[in-house]
């Protein structure tokens, strides 16, 4: 008996340069809004988002410090300091990787789940 074939689910990928002008377009895919943040580096404005969780745990604050090239990621008793951030992909309606050239990368998902890979 033939096993009934799942459906193929495509999503669009953009990798775009890390840096303000991205901003946006990952708050508009994780489901948050940017914010200053309540310092600033050098006369340089640091953006702040939470994402919001989908299962009953506290938003997961991202730190945008993009002279440094660097994203900060705060959830649940976890703080991930990610340097070297080079490009971005946006994964359609699940995550975003922030990558460094090296190949490691730090992942983002909506609902504000945080995945290291180096």
């Amino acid at each position: 008996m033939n096993e009934p074939e799942s459906p193929v689910i495509h999503r669009e990928i953009r990798r775009l340069p890390f840096g303000e002008v991205v901003i946006d377009e990952i708050a508009a895919l994780l489901g948050g809004t940017p914010r200053p943040a309540n310092f600033k580096l050098r006369d340089e404005a640091v953006m702040r988002l939470d994402v919001p969780s989908n299962n009953h745990r506290s938003a997961t604050t991202l730190t945008f410090w993009c002279s440094l090239r660097r994203v900060d990621a705060m959830a649940d008793g976890l703080l991930v300091v990610f340097t070297d951030v080079v490009t971005v992909d946006l994964v359609e309606g699940v995550e975003v990787l922030f990558r460094r050239v090296s190949g490691e990368y730090l992942i983002v998902t909506i609902g504000g789940k945080v995945i290291v890979r180096s």
